[in-house]
């Protein structure tokens, strides 16, 4: 038995609040309101009147009912999970989702090794019938926002726009769930979080994860029999029942929540993370920054400059161990352009070429290969040391987007042991396709990271889910050390 009935049912009587009126005449093309939709028109053998519910008297019998009322409880329900998962660990997948600056939200699947299985973007949803675009219909209506806030109705109509769009993904991921048994991974978004880049609200993204939250606490698929796994007598429960996020802490059934901090802006291949944080302040401090590198030079047989270092040399950092960054390839760099009125704009441009030529200014000879270390740092202009920070920052710059278009690519300074770098717009389908899509693989990651850990703990322990980014770094780079150099 699954379903109690309970007391204290209620009927209700609902009056006519508007007079019926024909919308639609029999047997009239109507044009489809979605462009999206194949179809572009409907064709109906009865009338259609706007809001017919509200055009006839009506009665209501609520009858409340307790669904799986003979559940144990909420109390363990995380510890029946983790005990599942560290048995059948290697079956498990890791679905994790990203709130995107290009995206609405990204999902990545990757498998119990942290393969990619499936990646692909939530803004458009639907089926090979009719896909609706979600992300450019909340794009046109929000465009407008100023209006919006003096007009009720098309408040209502962004906000009906959303929830239908979350209701959508939600369905699609119980669907990924159930169909390659994934645990769900989110960004913790209630620390370190930065309002402004991304195209989803924080509180829209948390109704997401609330909504998901409820839907997998008694899961229904309306086309499974009821019988079965699946049906209303037979509901998957893969949540505890939702009170806060606060009091939910970092689990809640098969949904996990890890830090946000560097998903997007890492290499997928070798793992390198830039913690080095170039900033011009004075000669005499750019003198110091630079003297900390092993070494300076021009690759004569690769034609790229490259910077060789030890981040124990730095400081205090999370990342740790020894990198060569090239300047190879180009980059992406925003600005605020006064000729185009103080609007975005971006300009492409070449750290080797840039490099060469500021050099060249100051007559540092580099042609040979040889360590020009004790030249740069030989230095003491304002203008050079400025300069130089500069393309530093613009080597280490991995993440690239144009203003005003999706291109969002990402891009590695550190080369592979084949000498390749990652560059995503070139990257193969096991791999993240674009920057967003490097954010939901390293959330899956992180996701990863605790299933070893849930599969490696000890009977009777206490299970800890805090990642720190020190272990972080040392679980990415360890897993492609044979691409470090």
């Amino acid at each position: 038995m699954v379903y109690k009935l309970n007391g204290e049912a209620e009927l209700f009587y609902r009056k006519q609040s508007i007079p019926k009126k024909i919308t639609h005449p029999a047997k009239q093309a109507i044009a489809n309101k979605n462009k999206d939709n194949p179809k572009k028109e409907s064709f109906f053998e009865y009338d259609l009147i706007k809001d017919k519910r509200f055009t006839e008297d009506k009665f209501f019998f609520h009858c409340p009912i307790t669904m799986n009322f003979k559940s144990s409880g909420a109390n363990k329900f995380n510890d029946e999970v983790n005990l599942l998962l560290k048995e059948k660990a290697n079956d498990v997948h890791i679905l994790s989702i990203d709130r995107g600056e290009r995206h609405l939200a990204y999902y990545t699947l990757v498998d119990s090794k942290g393969n990619i299985i499936k990646q692909d973007t939530f803004n458009i949803i639907g089926n090979d019938r009719m896909k609706t675009n979600y992300h450019d219909k909340l794009a046109a209506i929000e465009k407008d926002r100023e209006s919006a806030r003096k007009d009720w109705k098309k408040i209502n109509n962004i906000k009906e726009m959303k929830e239908g769009y979350l209701s959508q993904v939600v369905h699609e991921i119980a669907k990924l769930v159930i169909e390659y048994n994934a645990i769900v991974v989110f960004e913790d978004l209630n620390f370190g979080f930065k309002r402004g880049r991304f195209k989803v609200e924080k509180q829209v993204y948390q109704k997401l994860e609330k909504m998901l939250i409820e839907k997998l606490n008694y899961l229904v698929f309306k086309d499974n029999e009821f019988d079965k796994a699946g049906g209303v007598l037979r509901a998957y429960q893969l949540t505890a029942p939702f009170e806060t996020f606060k009091k939910m802490g970092k689990q809640t059934g098969v949904i996990y929540y890890v830090p946000a901090g560097f998903t997007s802006k890492i290499c997928p291949v070798t793992g390198f993370v830039n913690q080095l944080y170039p900033k011009y302040e004075s000669v005499s401090k750019s003198q110091e920054f630079f003297s900390k590198f092993d070494k300076i030079c021009y690759n004569l047989d690769k034609g790229y400059f490259e910077f060789s270092f030890d981040y124990k040399n730095f400081g205090d950092k999370a990342a740790k161990g020894k990198w060569t960054i090239a300047s190879f390839g180009s980059r992406l760099i925003n600005f605020r352009n006064s000729d185009k009125n103080h609007n975005w704009d971006t300009r492409e441009v070449y750290p080797t070429k840039e490099l060469e030529k500021l050099l060249k200014d100051y007559s540092i000879e580099y042609g040979h290969g040889e360590c020009i270390k004790a030249a740069i740092c030989g230095e003491s202009d304002k203008k050079f040391f400025a300069k130089l920070t500069s393309i530093l920052n613009s080597i280490l710059q991995m993440r690239n987007s144009k203003t005003g278009t999706e291109l969002d690519y990402l891009i590695s300074p550190v080369a592979d042991v084949n000498g390749n770098f990652f560059d995503s717009r070139h990257a193969p389908k096991n791999m993240p396709q674009d920057a967003d899509a490097n954010g939901a693989y390293h959330i899956g990651l992180k996701g990863l990271m605790l299933l070893y850990r849930i599969k490696n703990n000890q009977d009777g322990k206490k299970l800890n889910l805090v990642i720190k980014n020190e272990e972080y770094f040392e679980f990415v780079q360890n897993r492609n050390k044979s691409s470090k150099i």
